[in-house]
């Protein structure tokens, strides 16, 4: 469903405010299944870190068909993650992007730390910060950077519609809590 980016985002601090509180609602019901296989019509495009316990979902307490989420190691974007996230805003009619860091982000450090194997880095050498960041501030720099990213990416890109409103925020693994940068 698509609505002026400031409602999703209200949304989602809602919805992560009750997972934070312990006071999630029922998703994923049979009604829930059964109205979205239908078809898809999310309200805020998330782009967030693979990291197993970032369940994006679940952190908004939101059912399916509420979210887009594109997933990858530090939340580094590719030609793939682009293309998903203009689907997403140009097809779908999404209005907010969001890009979630989060605490401990294991990509974050093994950039600041360094000595990653060879593999890791098309994902390390795309995650910048200042270099005496913490990891907590190494992971706030790099969200602001790759929300700049996608703000120029859709700036230069041919894209066809009302540019998404593009946010950071960070997840905090212990408290639950989001905070939005």
């Amino acid at each position: 469903m698509s609505y002026p980016a400031d409602i999703p985002l209200q949304m989602l601090r809602e919805g992560n405010a009750r997972f934070a509180e312990g006071r999630q609602k029922p998703h994923y019901t049979l009604g829930e299944r059964l109205s979205v296989a239908r078809e898809q019509r999310p309200w805020a495009v998330i782009v967030g870190c693979s990291d197993s316990r970032v369940p994006v979902e679940v952190v908004f307490d939101v059912g399916p068909g509420e979210l887009f989420v594109t997933r990858t190691a530090g939340h580094v974007m590719s030609e793939a993650g682009y293309a998903s996230v203009r689907y997403a805003v140009e097809t779908l009619g999404t209005r907010l992007v969001v890009v979630l860091g989060h605490e401990d982000c294991g990509a974050v450090t093994a950039a600041r730390e360094g000595g990653a194997p060879e593999w890791l880095a098309p994902i390390t050498d795309h995650i910048h910060f200042s270099a005496d960041a913490t990891i907590a501030e190494a992971v706030d720099q790099h969200v602001l950077e790759s929300v700049a990213d996608l703000r120029r990416w859709f700036a230069a890109s041919d894209f066809a519609g009302e540019t998404p409103v593009v946010v950071g925020a960070a997840y905090q693994l212990g408290s639950g809590e989001v905070h939005w940068l």
